[in-house]
């Protein structure tokens, strides 16, 4: 899972929202609660609670001071840092409350940003010494978390690094917006937050930091053993592959040694990573014997942290092996392959239960039983690991952490708790779709009957015994009574007539093939209404956590209202007229962001789209007035996103929908400063850093796309050589698989997907090569549409899910391109089939989960909306992806040499309406 999502499940069981929120529901510090000096402003921002005196102008950058705390002592140190600084007049911030300062200290936070209670905010460097030596007299030597991203005051809990104290931003090397920093000669670089004190090249250490920074270099973690690698790191603390320097000790072979920092990686009841390793020693020593656990070989300390060390286990996790093995993420698997597959499944599920009642018999309730703590050995026989969370059944304590899908209900105790991980994990084996299923009874059910049909399994795999009601409550779709049962969250008004709702809406994709789209439409349009909130401000409709990111993206096209409503209107929806004004207030309201995707010019095209002209031409005057235009938008930003192709793109629908030239140029201008971009950076491959973005989204394919909207505006044929040099850039990263496939490379992974990946450069291949059919990249397409036959996608969504494949196979459908051997109309019918899979009820109504699959989602990019326009492209009226319908103006019309430069001749919105 990805650990960003965790902080956004807290304040609601069916959709993502926001920490903040949640921290409402929970007490405050008391401090929170006090009243604002006389002389002092109050902002209350997500999270934190910032003070400022008035008067007072704080610098972009410097040193700031952060100070730690435990639940134990956080009260105590946050009223004397906050005496302390209205009497200093430092201005300053701090966590709301402890539920707060959990989460922020939680085994999954970001290491670089955890542990940190307080952030202070010193004018100068004569102002940082004074602060830190008259506060460490106050509260030196209280105990708190290491802020690894800081250097270390005496003892602390103070700490301080050269940071922003204002966010501004910046384009990072890899292309996407980061917190930035100023050099002196006036340029910007990234801010980073990394686990590990770094200092600007540029930026000089104090001299009252000195002795600090010896005392830090100073630290050595004697342990006797040869660190070989690290194998994962959590803010608890990090796993390590060594060797001992004895070759007496463990017979000299591979340990593993598992670290835990002091008052880090805190659990829901607020316990530490060291008092969790102390709790797997004991366990693990209780276990000593068992061939299904590792053997201890020490406990030890190394400086303030302690390290359980024991063997190495030969083998790979169990979902390292299931990824590799898994054949529905490969193409054309027969029954034979199929069949393979199951019976090292079943083998596999048979060795953990032995395991697990081996575990039971010696008292022990495992309590984390789930893919990544299941160890594979060459022999298939299986070994548990990381028991801090196992628990004495005679002195049962509940785990406070756990794995999406395999933790169990509040009401099982015991080995209850195992044995629902158990039957999830059976189901996992399969359909490693288990994180979803709390957000509707029937889930369980509807996925053994898929798997069922997919995979031959022995008659008793899905048996009473893993599977009974004091474990799992799962109905099957097959079974009598399975039109009967509603959604875990299903709140709906039975006299409500209007809509004629099947027992399941999942049942609306029919396992046969015979879609109604009509009622796919109203089922999935009314689940999204059902789930709209117009009293909230942040966001009308739920959906990713990315929709609160950078001071809120909620009137934006990928998360916000605006893809929501374009998508209702663009499948045939009646807008309603209260969700357009809130779509319009939210423009003004929010930040102006740059961009189609993720900006405010997004939100300007969708009320052009749904029919408020006049409201979006105002949105677009403000967009001009910031200078976020496609003379304005720095070079770094390229994309689709928030980049230079999207405004390019928004500027020539509004040139089509206005019928002003002006906005047409402003187009042009986008182009010959992408083309100047993509001339000077070179290759994709050469510069690429961390994940790739290669894609729609994020990639040069959105420079592509406007490239060939602009060629069949003017019919320039140089506009075609732009934009296959865009997707020759974004083609660079990809690989071609042993499968037949062609994906992103990403890492040790590849990628098919829209936002980033294959599929999203394959849209816009798509509308190049219908001009140029004869171009060499016509070799490519087949195998982007091969990564589109696979029975299994992790995701529903359209940017990252089985959506985004539905809308590329409709395109080639529509096109009807020679894919050789593959039919895309008939994938195309599989894979709307397959959505059945994620399907779930929403008050009645069709809806699917987000991105990570443990909350619903109704935005474009990973929910609900993103599904009906998916489903629209192929079912409806063949409407699809924003700004994917070709203009084919033809050829010669406007026709000028690309190389040309342009002023930045677009009207006013305020023109244009006048006309």
């Amino acid at each position: 899972m990805d650990a960003r999502y965790e902080p956004f499940c807290f304040a609601d069981p069916v959709f993502y929202d926001t920490p903040e929120r949640w921290q409402r529901t929970v007490a405050d510090f008391a401090a929170a609660a006090g009243p604002v000096p006389a002389g002092w402003r109050r902002e209350d921002r997500d999270l934190w609670a910032v003070y400022q005196p008035e008067g007072v102008r704080l610098p972009l950058q410097g040193w700031k001071i952060h100070v730690s705390a435990t639940p134990a002592n956080a009260e105590r140190v946050l009223e004397k840092v906050c005496g302390y600084c209205f009497e200093r007049g430092v201005a300053f911030k701090f966590l709301r409350g402890p539920a707060a300062l959990l989460m922020q200290n939680s085994k999954y936070a970001p290491r670089g940003a955890s542990g940190k209670l307080l952030t202070l905010y010193p004018l100068d460097e004569v102002a940082l010494e004074r602060t830190l030596t008259e506060l460490d007299a106050i509260v030196g030597g209280e105990p708190g978390p290491y802020v690894l991203s800081d250097l270390r005051w005496n003892e602390g809990p103070l700490y301080t690094r050269f940071g922003a104290f204002a966010e501004f931003y910046h384009v990072g090397a890899d292309g996407s917006r980061e917190l930035a920093l100023r050099r002196p000669d006036g340029t910007m670089e990234s801010d980073r937050r990394g686990p590990v004190f770094a200092l600007p090249d540029w930026v000089k250490l104090p001299v009252c930091l000195e002795p600090q920074l010896a005392a830090r270099d100073a630290q050595r973690f004697d342990l006797p053993y040869q660190i070989e690698r690290v194998l994962h790191f959590s803010n608890g603390g990090g796993i390590y592959l060594g060797r001992p320097n004895d070759p007496q000790v463990a017979g000299g072979g591979k340990v593993v040694l598992k670290e835990g920092r002091p008052h880090s990686g805190l659990d829901q009841g607020g316990v530490d990573a060291i008092t969790r390793l102390r709790h797997e020693h004991a366990i693990l020593d209780r276990l000593r014997g068992l061939d299904c656990v590792p053997e201890v070989v020490e406990y030890a300390t190394a400086w303030e942290h302690h390290f359980l060390v024991e063997t190495f286990v030969e083998g790979e996790t169990l979902n390292a092996a299931f990824v590799r093995d898994f054949p529905l993420v490969h193409p054309s698997q027969g029954a034979e392959k199929l069949a393979d597959y199951a019976r090292w499944a079943v083998r596999i599920a048979d060795n953990v239960e032995r395991a697990l009642d081996s575990v039971h018999q010696r008292g022990i309730v495992f309590g984390d039983l789930h893919p990544n703590n299941v160890m594979v050995r060459p022999d298939g026989g299986v070994v548990f690991l990381d028991f801090e969370l196992a628990s004495p059944a005679d002195d049962y304590t509940p785990p406070r952490l756990g794995a999406g899908g395999f933790a169990a209900p509040r009401t099982l105790r015991g080995f209850e708790v195992d044995r629902y991980a158990l039957a999830s994990l059976r189901i996992w084996l399969f359909m490693p779709l288990v994180a979803m299923m709390h957000l509707d009874r029937q889930k369980a059910g509807q996925l053994m009957d898929a798997i069922r049909a997919v995979f031959p399994l022995p008659e008793n795999y899905f048996d009473e015994r893993y599977f009974n009601s004091a474990t799992f409550e799962t109905v099957s779709s097959r079974a009598a009574d399975s039109t009967a049962r509603a959604g875990a969250n299903d709140r709906r008004d039975e006299s409500d007539e209007s809509v004629v709702r099947p027992a399941h809406p999942a049942m609306l994709l029919d396992p046969a093939g015979s879609h109604d789209w009509p009622a796919l439409r109203a089922s999935l349009s009314a689940g999204i209404a059902a789930a709209a909130t117009p009293d909230r401000t942040d966001r009308l409709f739920p959906g990713d956590i990315e929709q609160f990111s950078h001071g809120g993206h909620g009137h934006s096209l990928a998360y916000g209202a605006a893809g929501v409503l374009y998508a209702l209107h663009t499948a045939g929806v009646q807008i309603d007229p209260e969700q357009a004004d809130w779509l319009i207030e939210a423009s003004w309201r929010d930040p102006l962001k740059p961009g189609a995707l993720i900006g405010t010019h997004g939100a300007a095209y969708a009320l052009d789209v749904i029919g408020r002209q006049n409201e979006a031409l105002q949105l677009l005057d403000r967009l001009a007035d910031a200078k976020l235009t496609s003379a304005g938008i720095e070079d770094g930003l390229l994309d689709l996103a928030e980049g230079l192709a999207g405004i390019g793109l928004v500027d020539l629908h509004f040139a089509r929908s206005t019928g002003e030239s002006g906005w047409r140029d402003s187009a042009l201008r986008a182009a010959d400063r992408l083309a100047e971009q993509l001339a000077v950076r070179g290759p994709r491959q050469a510069e690429r850093m961390g994940e790739a973005r290669e894609g729609l989204a994020h990639g040069a394919s959105g420079a592509a796309l406007l490239a060939v909207r602009l060629y069949e505006e003017t019919g320039d044929t140089g506009l075609l050589d732009l934009a296959e040099t865009a997707l020759r850039r974004d083609l660079d990263a990809c690989r071609n698989m042993a499968d037949g496939t062609v994906q992103v490379a990403d890492g040790d992974r590849v990628l098919p997907y829209l936002e980033i990946g294959s599929t999203g450069i394959g849209v816009v291949l798509r509308d190049y090569l219908a001009y140029r059919p004869d171009s060499p990249l016509t070799a490519i397409e087949p195998g982007i549409a091969r990564a589109c036959d696979v029975d299994f996608v992790i995701q529903p969504g359209l940017f990252n899910g089985r959506a985004g494949l539905i809308t590329y196979l409709a395109r080639l459908r529509d096109a009807d391109v020679d894919l050789g051997d593959l039919d895309a109309a008939a994938v195309l019918d599989r894979q709307i089939r397959r959505l059945m899979w994620h399907a779930v009820s929403y008050k009645g109504h069709l809806a699917f989960p987000g991105d990570q699959l443990l909350r619903l989602s109704m935005d474009l990019a990973s929910g609900s909306a993103g599904v009906l326009l998916a489903l629209n492209a192929a079912l409806g009226t063949g409407t699809g992806l924003p700004f994917s319908t070709s203009y084919r103006a033809g050829t010669g019309v406007g026709a000028r040499a690309h190389s040309g430069a342009h002023t930045d001749s677009r009207p006013s919105g305020r023109e244009m309406a006048r006309d």
